[in-house]
């Protein structure tokens, strides 16, 4: 029964709020209550009925205690803005942070009921919902078609053909997509034993799939992990790729070959970092996340508050963008600065304890995890990103084991 209560709530994490009965009624809110009912029954039964120990590391009791102090100042912080200031907080948001809550709570009870079955059944899924996922990504790129919860559903003709499968843009896509390539790499191949043309063929596809969502910090972080996990067969293969691409485009000067350059330079221009979604713009967001802890005297504004906090902001050098495209900095404006302490100081813990283990991959993945943070714009209620740092807390417990 346990095996089946954590396949269905893992799998529908990775489903979002695309399918269900509205925007607020679907498979993982249905599946959460059921799953915490179930799971600290188990937690229960083990340790007060049974008295069996409930073995804890220190990883797993400090990450615990983060979120609940995240979540106990945010609330806490909210109530009292509301009660001395009149703080409007969107009851969506408050709804979202509460579920978020006992979300976490539910990943926590696996953990603790079920550790290795876990760390097992979450490889499986994360690798079922990364062929999904990669199938949908072709299908939106040569239809045009996407799930009614995506923000281009409406968008002009010659923008749809961007992947964003069950999120709200690509952005988010491409940075859950890479967190689950380099997991699965790290899981499935973990002595690097794969053959040349199996990861040549992998590494085309993802980055083609990159390519095509228009999303340049994943693209680069994609490339990056790919290169370093296979230096020789990537590089090596990018180069004679590109050899091949242009002296084949040299001589044979086809309509595709044309388009693919257009393509290139427009992914170039992108990679520069030009205009509106430029690094200066990022720096001004990044400068006033910094600057709230001011007039929020570092306890932070409260739930889901960033946006607000923008808007009240007189900068045209923030083009009107209200989206911090940080999760520290989202932390920071919404909680204050203690929590974002407490979650750099978790994140350090983690990286020291992998570095310290040799276990280079989970090091990678955990630095590339939180660089990836700064492209979506809002990650407080994208599921997948609790459940793979979690991942990363529990693969380093087990290093103690």
């Amino acid at each position: 029964m346990s095996k089946i209560f954590i396949f269905i709530f893992l799998s529908s994490i990775f489903l979002m709020n695309s399918f269900g009965v509205g925007p607020n009624l679907y498979p993982l809110r249905l599946i959460l209550p059921i799953t915490l009912i179930y799971f600290f029954t188990v937690i229960f039964q083990r340790s007060i009925i049974l008295k069996q120990k409930v073995d804890v590391q220190p990883i797993i009791l400090y990450s615990f205690l983060f979120f609940i102090f995240i979540f106990l100042n945010t609330f806490l912080v909210s109530f009292t803005r509301f009660q001395l200031f009149g703080t409007y907080y969107e009851l969506n948001s408050i709804l979202n942070f509460t579920f978020l809550l006992f979300f976490i709570i539910a990943l926590y009870l696996i953990v603790l009921s079920f550790p290795k079955q876990f760390i097992q059944s979450s490889k499986y899924i994360v690798l079922l919902f990364y062929l999904i996922y990669a199938l949908f990504s072709f299908y939106e790129i040569s239809t045009g078609y996407h799930l009614p919860t995506s923000d281009l559903i409406d968008a002009p003709w010659w923008m749809r053909y961007v992947p964003t499968v069950v999120y709200f843009n690509s952005n988010d896509f491409a940075f859950v997509f890479t967190l689950m390539l380099m997991y699965l790499l790290s899981v499935f191949d973990e002595k690097k034993s794969y053959l040349s043309v199996w990861i040549l063929f992998i590494f085309i596809i993802h980055m083609f799939i990159m390519y095509k969502s228009e999303s340049r910090l994943s693209f680069v972080m994609s490339f990056f992990f790919f290169a370093y996990r296979y230096p020789k067969k990537i590089i090596y293969s990018s180069v004679l790729g590109l050899l091949l691409f242009f002296v084949s485009g040299y001589f044979l000067e086809n309509t595709l070959y044309m388009q693919v350059l257009d393509d290139l330079l427009k992914l170039k221009s992108d990679l520069s970092f030009n205009e509106r979604q430029s690094t200066s713009v990022r720096l001004y967001l990044y400068k006033h996340a910094i600057l709230s802890v001011i007039p929020s005297y570092g306890f932070g504004y409260g739930i889901d508050y960033s946006a607000q906090y923008y808007q009240s902001i007189n900068d045209v050098n923030l083009y009107h963008i209200i989206n911090p495209h940080s999760f520290i900095f989202e932390l920071l404006i919404n909680s204050g600065i203690v929590v974002t302490l407490f979650y750099i100081a978790l994140n350090i813990w983690l990286l020291i304890k992998n570095w310290s283990y040799s276990n280079y991959d989970i090091f990678i993945q955990i630095i590339i995890f939180n660089l990836l943070l700064f492209s979506s714009s809002s990650s407080l209620f994208i599921w997948p990103v609790y459940l793979f740092l979690i991942i990363y807390i529990c693969k380093t417990a087990q290093l103690n084991s």
